[in-house]
């Protein structure tokens, strides 16, 4: 039971629920509609161009960004890689980083993981491998307490294909490398 139910009810929490859920997916349905217009619009200039000019490509339904958006990229990345998410990313940085020690932790009921890279006998960096639903404030604190390096990636956020060169430049940026 939620605070707004125990406040006012389980039915005016129900109605706030089914009005939230109208209001985002009126949202969803304007964005939708604003980007096939933009689509559309994209395709009647392709129409308009010389022959002549560089072959034109339809316009996406939404943008889309070096390691997100809604269609899956064609590089390798956690959803075309040939095994488990925890596979994809111990693949990367145990192949990646061999001149640091890397280990892992699985940890909490999700299932989390977090890697710790180390220099020696230094903690260089912290990258945790999260759900969605996950809530990983603490470790994230510690790191900037202690001068640590932290990156976080989530591995059931539909859209956020971690590609594996997104990864590897993202992680050479926290290493300093």
């Amino acid at each position: 039971m939620g605070l707004f139910s125990k406040l006012f009810g389980a039915k005016a929490e129900k109605e706030a629920m089914d009005v939230l859920k109208n209001i985002t997916q009126a949202a969803v349905d304007a964005q939708k509609e604003q980007n096939a217009q933009g689509a559309q619009t994209a395709q009647n200039v392709s129409a308009a161009s010389s022959a002549s000019a560089a072959p034109s490509y339809a316009a996406e339904e939404e943008p889309s960004g070096f390691s997100w958006g809604p269609t899956m990229p064609a590089q390798e990345n956690q959803y075309n890689f040939p095994g488990t998410y925890e596979e994809y990313f111990d693949s990367i940085f145990l192949k990646e980083y061999p001149q640091l020690r890397v280990e892992k932790e699985v940890y909490g009921y999700n299932k989390n993981l977090a890697y710790t890279f180390y220099n020696g006998d230094k903690r260089v960096l912290v990258v945790e491998i999260i759900g969605r639903k996950s809530a990983p404030e603490k470790r994230r604190n510690d790191c900037r307490k202690n001068g640590v390096a932290y990156l976080r990636y989530y591995h059931n956020y539909h859209g956020w294909w971690n590609v594996k060169q997104y990864v590897i430049e993202r992680t050479n940026k926290a290493l300093g490398i």
